[in-house]
């Protein structure tokens, strides 16, 4: 049983990046596996260590709210990457880690804002996704157990191998029984389209 996370999901969905635990959700289940997803809202404290953990994009108003929380929350998440915990966290979930998480720097410097379609790189493999930032970062980078990108999309339905690498990195010794291999066949022609799309588009 693999167990995802969504932090804050009221707060941090702005340009529909939950959508990565959806992603994850049904790739582990016609991969053969089983999922559970939960919901941590602020105020609450986490029942167990989650094996993957999605921290999504907010506006201004909605960190106002959240952020004293997820301040408290941050050394907890700390540990579970140590522990194995895949972390995803999108545009404003991976800038508000700097200065808070050990390893990122404290500070990030500002730009004029980039809203286009990129491509760029991890691990050697392009990633699709839509910048629309003003941040001085790479557009996707790992720290870790921590994969943090300013890329919308959302991001795993573009780039599914990297959803299937983080699950495959949280399952452990989870056994597989059934694999949907035409689900997965079938949902990979839609991925395509929309990487050609946002490889065409990137070029404007």
């Amino acid at each position: 049983m693999i167990t995802l996370t969504q932090l804050y999901p009221n707060h941090l969905n702005l340009n529909g990046d939950g959508g990565n635990i959806l992603v994850l959700e049904r790739r582990i289940q016609w991969g053969g596996l089983q999922s559970r997803t939960m919901h941590l809202e602020p105020g609450q404290s986490p029942e167990a260590r989650p094996d993957v953990l999605v921290i999504g994009h907010g506006s201004t108003a909605a960190w106002r709210q959240i952020y004293s929380d997820f301040a408290r929350l941050v050394p907890t998440i700390h540990g579970w990457m140590q522990q194995g915990t895949q972390v995803i966290a999108i545009s404003s979930g991976f800038a508000a880690l700097h200065g808070l998480l050990e390893g990122l720097p404290s500070s990030i410097q500002k730009t004029t804002r980039v809203s286009k379609f990129v491509v760029a790189e991890l691990s050697g493999q392009e990633v699709f996704g839509y910048l629309n930032s003003d941040l001085v970062l790479d557009p996707i980078t790992r720290h870790g157990n921590l994969i943090g990108s300013l890329l919308h999309g959302p991001l795993l339905a573009k780039n599914t191998w990297l959803a299937d690498q983080i699950i495959e990195n949280a399952r452990g010794e989870a056994p597989r029984a059934e694999i949907n291999a035409e689900k997965l066949d079938e949902v990979e022609l839609l991925a395509k389209a929309a990487r050609d799309l946002a490889l065409e588009q990137s070029k404007d």
